[in-house]
């Protein structure tokens, strides 16, 4: 593995499923992991599991809330230190078309993605000369449509569709910012985990829990699919791996790149256009009213 030492990562969501394992991950390669997490409690349980699989781990936990704009401008402004990558892998999974953020915003369009974008506009000035971001997509953006006019507005159809429309939305902004970046040694690129669950896990005190019987009955799924710790490796490696560079999209590379060793992989023509990720940008600016120059 390359070794991270004198490296600041964030990751947020780390406190549990693919966030915790790139954390875990991170901090076995020498670097210096900030825990973002909504949950103080939960933080201080993955902080803890983390220090028992990882010696001489070096966390932090950084409180922070996607789905408060202003708590993520207090997050921001907290952040002091120099951040040499950041994961963008918090996100709401599942919710009901009514479920709102703090600010009114449909609450997966505004934690999975308008959070990061507020996030990562707030820290840009502690960000590295030669930062990553690497935002944590989907398969199912896929099977998503953006329209940036009407990012925000209501939805039909399943909830699943909608958190792949908020992955693509949050995928679609970071291709467009790494096109911001380009010209610098600064760089933005996605990656998603594959098909992760939690029976296929190694055991974590305090996260998860999943009965034995469990997984024995899953243990034969392990030729199509992975656990998260699996899951995490492609991201891990988007953040880390000298051979990923702006505007990478890094997934399994098994079939219907469900598990498998990291590899490059396919990601939908629309959130790479330039001319969606444009809009979008603009549309997030206007929704969060944060201005992100770069």
């Amino acid at each position: 593995m390359t070794s991270l030492t004198g490296r600041t990562v964030l990751v947020t969501g780390a406190n549990a499923g693919i966030g915790y394992w790139c954390a875990e991950q991170l901090a076995a390669q020498g670097a210096r992991v900030l825990l973002g997490c909504r949950s103080p409690e939960r933080a201080a349980v993955a902080a803890s599991s983390i220090r028992r699989h990882v010696r001489d781990a070096d966390l932090d936990v950084v409180p922070l809330d996607l789905g408060d704009l202003a708590a993520v401008a207090r997050t921001a402004n907290d952040v002091r230190e120099r951040v040499d990558a950041v994961i963008c892998n918090a996100g709401v999974k599942a919710a009901s078309r009514e479920a709102r953020t703090a600010d009114g915003l449909d609450l997966m369009i505004g934690t999975n993605a308008l959070g990061h974008f507020a996030l990562l506009a707030g820290i840009a000035p502690v960000l590295a000369d030669d930062a990553r971001v690497v935002a944590v997509g989907s398969i199912a953006h896929r099977f998503a449509r953006i329209d940036p006019g009407t990012i925000d507005a209501p939805w039909t159809g399943s909830s699943l569709r909608q958190y792949g429309r908020s992955k693509a939305a949050l995928m679609s902004l970071t291709f467009e910012l790494d096109r911001r970046w380009r010209g610098t040694a600064r760089s933005a690129l996605c990656a998603h985990p594959g098909y992760a669950v939690d029976p296929l896990t190694p055991e974590r005190d305090g996260l998860a829990p999943v009965a034995r019987i469990a997984r024995t009955l899953t243990a034969p799924t392990r030729v199509l699919v992975q656990g998260k710790d699996g899951g995490a490796l492609p991201i891990v490696h988007a953040a880390t791996s000298p051979d990923a560079t702006g505007g990478d999209y890094w997934g399994p590379g098994g079939l219907l790149e469900f598990r498998g060793a990291p590899a490059r992989v396919r990601a939908a023509d629309e959130v790479r256009s330039p001319t969606v990720g444009g809009a979008l940008w603009s549309a997030a600016e206007r929704l969060t009213g944060v201005r992100f120059d770069v």
